[in-house]
């Protein structure tokens, strides 16, 4: 089986939407705060497209006899001074996902190397994405990219 990873285009929205679909489900059952089916699909893809298109970024597929098999969504990003300068100038991973039946094939390292490639040719020295609390999966995945925790992000629910 034969992988490309390439610029998203126009005719790959079905297909991206689709996976969209797959990683909100997840999402889903892994936290109470994440919302499915195909309008947040649809709206994924849209806010996706428009971080894209305002910050310098970009969006990827991974495309095998084809099929789109995954997708990755990235864009620039600025820390703030509480951060080392040489790492405050970044690449955000905004979302990325590998088809339910093509998990383990190594299609989410190679969206995580084109990420890399993204920001080495921006300059950028860092990469940064977030990942739902108990999607341990995607936490392997992501350390064996040589990706590492720095921070926490919490919620409270307000009634």
């Amino acid at each position: 089986m034969s992988i490309t990873i390439r610029t998203m285009r126009e005719t790959d929205h079905e297909g991206v939407t689709g996976l969209l679909l797959q990683l909100a489900g997840w999402e889903a059952a892994l936290s109470h705060t994440r919302a499915s089916g195909p309008a947040t699909a649809q709206a994924l893809l849209e806010a996706d497209s428009a971080q894209t298109r305002e910050h310098g970024g970009a969006q990827f597929v991974a495309e095998t006899e084809g099929a789109c098999v995954g997708y990755l969504a990235l864009r620039l990003g600025r820390t703030g001074p509480y951060v080392h300068d040489d790492l405050r100038d970044h690449v955000l991973i905004e979302n990325i996902v590998v088809a339910e039946d093509q998990r383990g094939t190594g299609i989410g390292q190679m969206l995580l190397a084109q990420a890399e490639r993204f920001a080495r040719e921006r300059g950028c020295r860092a990469l940064q994405l977030g990942a739902l609390t108990g999607n341990d999966v995607a936490l392997r995945a992501y350390r064996r990219a040589g990706f590492e925790p720095v921070s926490y992000e919490m919620l409270k629910r307000l009634d």
